[in-house]
């Protein structure tokens, strides 16, 4: 339970909010790849495009849950990973704007906690890694059962 009242949303990955309040977003990293095969032909190499690769983004983030919270938000996230759910990507931007970024799946879920509480034994800061790998968007019209329907897990 945060000490604060829960405002200025990030992220939203499925159900799990990401807030600046809360379990609060340090670090995105993406990358992607695109294949390109050579071909040795008498001129020199041809190079023949057959289209992208894996797209990833890979999300650090970090609360003190004594003082913030954020642990709903983990559990949501670790309920996701364990069910390997089909989820939503939301980049919230100013003024309640949210960007679509498309469906992913958490790949990787770490965790780093750091000076044990007395009382609960859970961490005074808790480091989380999250790994998602973004899905085409070809892959909506595939899995259709793995989708969640509105006001699972959040």
């Amino acid at each position: 339970m945060s000490a604060f009242r829960e405002h200025g949303a990030l992220i939203a990955i499925g159900g799990a909010i990401l807030y600046t309040i809360g379990l609060n977003p340090q670090r995105l990293s993406s990358s992607s790849e695109a294949r390109f095969p050579a071909h040795a032909i008498p001129a020199g190499m041809s190079y023949q495009k057959t289209g992208l690769g894996e797209r990833t983004l890979h999300i650090e983030a970090t609360t003190m849950p004594h003082v913030f919270g954020g642990m709903d938000a983990f559990a949501i996230l670790t309920a996701h990973h364990q069910a390997q759910n089909t989820i939503p990507l939301i980049r919230l931007k100013g003024n309640y704007f949210g960007q679509s970024s498309g469906l992913c799946v958490i790949q990787t879920l770490e965790t780093d906690e750091e000076k044990l509480h007395p009382f609960d034994g859970i961490g005074r800061q808790i480091d989380i890694s999250i790994g998602l790998i973004m899905l085409p968007s070809i892959a909506s019209l595939f899995g259709r059962g793995s989708f969640l329907r509105i006001g699972d897990l959040t």
